[in-house]
């Protein structure tokens, strides 16, 4: 990647030093406001159809829990939906794989030509209930805009990976209803650390975010926000010394987690050149998996409160096997050339991990166990500890101290995975979007 110069004369300089950078500055917030209230009028539009979508699809009481509690429909739904992707891959020559929207901040642009495609193959995804969150989509639709505008500008390739930015950053904005959590996800993404970074893109993606976020809010609620409904814990100072264990542990099941994922999309790649076997394959795949246990279907948002409401029922062993099953549901999702997000899966997994972290030792409060291992497993899977730690403490509505351990247990976990894989460039979540083996 390539280190950005400090050129006085240059927009990405501090914007105070000149008239003319302030008057580039000035157009670079105005193109913000106008990403953020594309991405919201999108993002509003996308989220409402493939819920209306899904509803028809499935109903309300697919998320089922038990052994091979599934219908037949578990199976043929998936297998369907795999074979229309493998079908829009060939007929109409699409990429036989989308890079995602971790790569294409890394790359700095997203090509507008392909983007409707994968939106459409990630409609076609979502609803048919591969384990894949929506935040993909939107931050390729987001990014997309912004690249479009930065060469409608015929800005130079600086401003493309800026405005691709910004434009990712409004989408997770809304998304995620949070205009400094989404920027600062996009921010941790793209892995460019630069001193006058904050003013030429994190600030405009925060303003990018809020009009989003505003826009959105009204209409769709905050989709993920107070997701899960947990008893708060009163803070305790040995919740740090617990958060720390709990990182470390975190770290360890990413490890497995992780190779289980990228693992299956290796596998799967080499059907790359013949999409529709791919998906069929893929699509069967993940509806085994959705028979056997449903609740492995779709993102996991709309399961995890069936599990917080039956946690003591399913035991240990039956929640981490669950884990398993839906990091396995995960990679062949994404190696079946299905499109969407490997993140909220993954949140999944570290919730089903923290519930039964609880059970094991019930002296360690619920909101800490889950907190600590979603963060903590999402920071060492995707690198990315400060966005899992605030996403988080967003999702469980934990409290302020509360937050510090989710943080620290956040923290701990990649430090851990960085300084035993010495691979800082690149997550397990990265590996698997892009379809990549270990």
């Amino acid at each position: 990647m390539a280190t950005m110069e400090n050129d006085p004369g240059d927009s990405r300089s501090d914007p105070g030093t000149s008239t003319g950078s302030t008057e580039r500055y000035s157009r670079i917030i105005l193109h913000s406001i106008g990403l953020g209230a594309f991405t919201g009028l999108f993002g509003v539009a996308y989220l409402l159809g493939v819920e209306l979508l899904t509803e028809v699809l499935w109903g309300d009481d697919w998320a089922t829990g038990g052994w091979f509690s599934g219908t037949y429909l578990n199976i043929l739904i998936p297998v369907v939906g795999g074979l229309v992707v493998g079908l829009v891959y060939q007929v109409f020559n699409l990429p036989l794989r989308y890079p995602g929207f971790i790569e294409d901040l890394q790359n700095g642009e997203v090509e507008p030509k392909t983007t409707p495609g994968a939106i459409g193959i990630a409609i076609i995804s979502l609803i048919s209930g591969p384990s894949l969150g929506p935040e993909a989509p939107l931050g390729a639709a987001g990014g997309a805009a912004g690249t479009w505008l930065a060469r409608r500008t015929k800005g130079d390739q600086e401003s493309v990976r800026r405005m691709t930015f910004i434009g990712m950053s409004g989408a997770f904005g809304g998304l995620l209803s949070t205009p400094i959590g989404g920027p600062l996800l996009a921010f941790e993404l793209e892995h460019d650390q630069t001193h006058n970074y904050y003013y030429t893109n994190l600030v405009p993606g925060v303003i990018a975010g809020s009009v989003s976020f505003g826009i959105m809010w009204p209409i769709v609620g905050a989709p993920f926000a107070g997701l899960l409904t947990i008893p708060q814990a009163d803070f305790a100072s040995w919740m740090l010394l617990a958060a720390v264990g709990l990182g470390v542990l975190g770290a360890l099941a990413a490890s497995v987690i992780g190779k289980i994922t990228v693992g299956l999309v290796g596998v799967m790649k080499p059907l790359d050149n013949t999409p529709v076997r791919r998906g069929l394959i893929g699509g069967l795949a993940v509806g085994l998996i959705a028979y056997a246990l449903p609740l492995t279907l779709f993102s996991g948002q709309t399961a995890l409160p069936v599990i917080l409401d039956n946690f003591e029922r399913f035991g240990v062993v039956m929640l981490v096997v669950l884990a398993i099953f839906k990091a396995a549901a995960l990679g062949f999702s994404l190696g079946g050339g299905f499109f969407g997000g490997p993140i909220f899966p993954t949140f999944f997994i570290g919730s089903v991990l923290g519930i039964a972290v609880h059970l094991l030792i019930p002296g360690i409060p619920l909101a800490l166990a889950i907190g600590a291992m979603m963060s903590s497993l999402g920071a060492a899977m995707a690198l990315l500890p400060l966005s899992m730690a605030v996403l988080t403490a967003i999702m469980i509505q934990s409290g302020l101290e509360v937050f510090g351990a989710i943080a620290l247990a956040s923290i701990t976990a990649f430090a851990i995975r960085v300084a035993l894989t010495r691979a800082a460039a690149q997550g397990d979540l990265q590996k698997a979007a892009s379809g990549r083996r270990e």
